[in-house]
């Protein structure tokens, strides 16, 4: 029986329920912050390289806090990737914020399509933020604050993952990591 674990970013103060349009002003909202404006310095869309780019560096951000732990690293899946992009890509082209897409389907449901199918367990993690100079970073350290998030990313059953990222033509950065246990 699958088993999906889903985690509910609790890193932020706000949920979406079940999913949130977000509004297009430049309001970030995280652990220790309160809705406050922040001036955007002016914004390039990143090309498809720099998104690969930006996946894999916020993945080798999170295996080196794993490491710091003295966990073993998680492995990249290209199969996985695709299930975070999607949805990363989804909230980011739909202006929402939530694990339930706009079909109704969580991250259990969206690995079955991409035919992940054989697994134990299945987690996620999304993160939206905007106007900070590096986004990964602030992404990584919201997720490390957050005891649900940080159990999620600390967890040696953990075996494969890899994160998607989108960016909004407004500049909002959407990140999304999947973790799979496959049977």
């Amino acid at each position: 029986m699958k088993i999906a674990l889903i985690i509910l970013i609790s890193a932020f103060a706000f949920i979406a329920t079940p999913a949130q349009s977000l509004n297009t002003t430049n309001v970030v909202v995280g652990s220790s912050d309160f809705a406050r404006p922040r001036r955007v310095p002016s914004f390039t869309m990143p090309t498809p390289a720099m998104i690969t780019e930006l996946e894999r560096a916020t993945f080798d951000l999170l295996n080196a806090k794993r490491k710091e732990r003295g966990l073993p690293a998680l492995v990249w899946s290209e199969a996985v990737a695709a299930v975070a992009r999607e949805h990363s890509v989804d909230m980011a082209t739909m202006n929402y914020f939530s694990h339930k897409d706009m079909n109704g389907r969580y991250v259990s449901d969206r690995a079955d399509s991409f035919g992940l199918k054989k697994w134990r367990a299945i987690g996620e993690n999304i993160a939206f933020n905007k106007g900070f100079a590096d986004p990964i970073t602030r992404t990584v350290q919201l997720w490390m604050n957050s005891s649900s998030h940080r159990q999620n990313l600390l967890d040696d059953h953990w075996k494969e993952s890899a994160v998607g990222v989108a960016v909004a033509s407004d500049g909002s950065y959407f990140f999304t990591q999947v973790f799979l246990d496959k049977k």
